[in-house]
């Protein structure tokens, strides 16, 4: 089985191309945070993706650099030969599913409506704006701290 899950932020805005018969390709990178090490430096890793088709058109669209984006996809090695002879490697991972989980433009999760802004500053942090029924709350995710079991 070829599968990897992974969550973090793009490191720069996606490189969106079209191959030579049309088809749309997203180039990306994204630093994953693991923690600390010992003298508590932040350990990251940072992992080169590429998104196909409708995917890809989704990142052009909703998807720029800071984004919090959780990805699942499968590990493609490729191989060139370098000018000076020597055979060069990589392993990029090919995005088969994303789920956006953040914006880099924390002001989206402000109110807009300028009817309610001004009662919300006086109101108390625990108490949500009233939505239309059958809406759920706005949650920013950056406060949620969730474990993955893998």
């Amino acid at each position: 089985m070829n599968k990897i899950f992974l969550i973090g932020r793009l490191t720069k805005d996606a490189e969106i191309r079209s191959t030579n018969n049309g088809k749309k390709v997203a180039s990306f990178a994204i630093a994953v945070n693991e923690g600390k090490d010992q003298s508590g430096q932040e350990i990251v890793q940072f992992f080169n993706l590429s998104a196909w088709e409708r995917l890809a058109e989704i990142i052009e669209q909703y998807v720029k650099k800071g984004t919090k984006v959780a990805i699942v996809g499968r590990l493609q090695n490729r191989s060139w030969d370098k000018p000076d002879g020597t055979k060069a490697y990589a392993t990029d991972v090919v995005v088969k599913e994303l789920e956006i989980l953040s914006s880099n433009d924390r002001s989206e999760s402000v109110a807009t409506d300028s009817n309610s802004s001004s009662s919300m500053s006086s109101s108390p942090a625990t108490e949500a704006p009233s939505k239309p029924a059958g809406e759920l709350p706005d949650i920013n995710v950056d406060d949620i701290n969730i474990q993955m079991p893998f």
